[in-house]
C-alpha cells in the first residue's frame, strides 16, 4: 500500500502575518535606500529622470569596468 502523505496546509495566524509583513517592509526598505545610494554614487546626467533598479545595476557594472580599466 502506497504511503501517499496528504500535504498539510500550515496555518498562519493573524500576527504570523502582520510580522512577516513588517519583515518585508524592513527587507523593501533597507532595499530601496540601497538602491538610492547606488544612484548617488554612479555619475549620470543631470536632467535624467530617476534611474530604475534594473538600469542602475546595469550602469553601475559599466562604471565599474571602466574604473577597472582606467585603473589598469
Amino acid at each position: 500500500h502506497g504511503h501517499t502523505r496528504s500535504k498539510r496546509r500550515r496555518i498562519i495566524t493573524v500576527v504570523q502575518r502582520q510580522a512577516a509583513n513588517v519583515r518585508e517592509r524592513k527587507r523593501m526598505f533597507s532595499l530601496n535606500e540601497a538602491f538610492d545610494e547606488l544612484r548617488r554614487k554612479v555619475p549620470t546626467f543631470a536632467y535624467e529622470k530617476r534611474l530604475s533598479r534594473i538600469e542602475t545595476l546595469r550602469l553601475a557594472i559599466v562604471y565599474i569596468s571602466f574604473m577597472t580599466d582606467l585603473l589598469e
